[in-house]
């Protein structure tokens, strides 16, 4: 595979690696991984890494144009914006690179954001490297498990207007964040009028089981996804019922200008997105007990 070729899958799709020559910046071995921060063809990007599997690129920004957006799913995650107006609060379980973090920031500057981050060294690394701030009175950092904040948010009696599900290892989604149980804990802290977004893979062996949890618990959904085949797919969900896709229309064309500036072209975004139910309806739910775990293993 060239370097060419390399790169543009990885901006495809966030878990590609780049090329084998990119300059480390920082290494640092967390409890969960290898973290590390490399700089290539004018991006820096947050890679994770297990024992014997590929390098895994989380997060990246462009080092001079650091507002653009470089990942697929990050301009993906911009239709949440077709969805909900001023939230109040945002919940975020994955931080990552807090480049969404940053980015629903500016573009929901009156909101408080909650961010979730298990792995300490990520969320040093997001702000050391990647601009991400929660000094601010509307930015708190929790470095915990997001299962483990939700139950604790839950009997605190918490509510979020915008719930962005985006935990990821550099395997696929930790399995315990997946099932119907979670789901349903999630779904008790988003307001009636709030959304849930979540980021999959549409080519995930769990896209018939993940699909058919996720519509179990929520009922109608829409799918956003660029391309067919290996990609990533997000997912978007809620109380009650969703906006028809003509609501959404006009929210395209309110966006333009400013999804622009973040290199998100917003009509191509609103057709991207589908209520299409592309999966096996006979699927089986995922549950604490029936878990991803066992569906590998096939």
């Amino acid at each position: 595979m060239t370097k060419l070729l390399s790169l543009i899958i990885s901006i495809g799709i966030a878990t590609f690696a780049f090329s084998i020559d990119a300059k480390t910046i920082e290494k640092k071995r967390s409890l969960y991984q290898n973290v590390y921060v490399v700089e290539e063809q004018g991006m820096r990007c947050l890679r994770f890494r297990k024992k014997n599997k590929n390098d895994l690129s989380q997060s990246c920004i462009f080092l001079e144009n650091p507002e653009r957006l470089v990942f697929t799913y990050y301009k993906q995650a911009m239709g949440v914006t077709y969805f909900v107006d001023n939230p109040k609060n945002i919940l975020i379980i994955g931080l990552g690179g807090g480049i969404l973090a940053n980015t629903y920031a500016e573009i929901y500057p009156e909101a408080h954001i909650t961010s979730v981050e298990i792995d300490e060294v990520v969320a040093d690394m997001a702000k050391k490297y990647f601009g991400y701030d929660d000094n601010s009175a509307n930015k708190e950092t929790h470095v915990r498990d997001g299962r483990v904040f939700v139950k604790r948010a839950i009997k605190k009696g918490l509510q979020y207007d915008l719930i962005l599900l985006d935990a990821f290892n550099s395997d696929y989604i930790p399995e315990h964040m997946m099932s119907k149980e979670y789901l349903e804990e999630v779904k008790q802290l988003v307001t009636d009028d709030g959304i849930i977004m979540a980021n999959t893979f549409s080519s995930s062996k769990l896209f018939d089981h993940e699909s058919a949890t996720y519509h179990h618990v929520f009922g109608d959904m829409y799918q956003i996804m660029f391309h067919k085949g290996k990609t990533n797919r997000v997912i978007i969900v809620n109380k009650g019922d969703l906006p028809s896709k003509q609501e959404l229309l006009a929210k395209a064309n309110k966006m333009r200008n400013e999804l622009n500036y973040y290199g998100v072209d917003s009509l191509a975004l609103y057709e991207a997105i589908s209520d299409e139910v592309n999966w096996d309806t006979k699927a089986k739910i995922l549950t604490d007990q029936f878990s991803p775990a066992n569906l590998l293993k096939d």
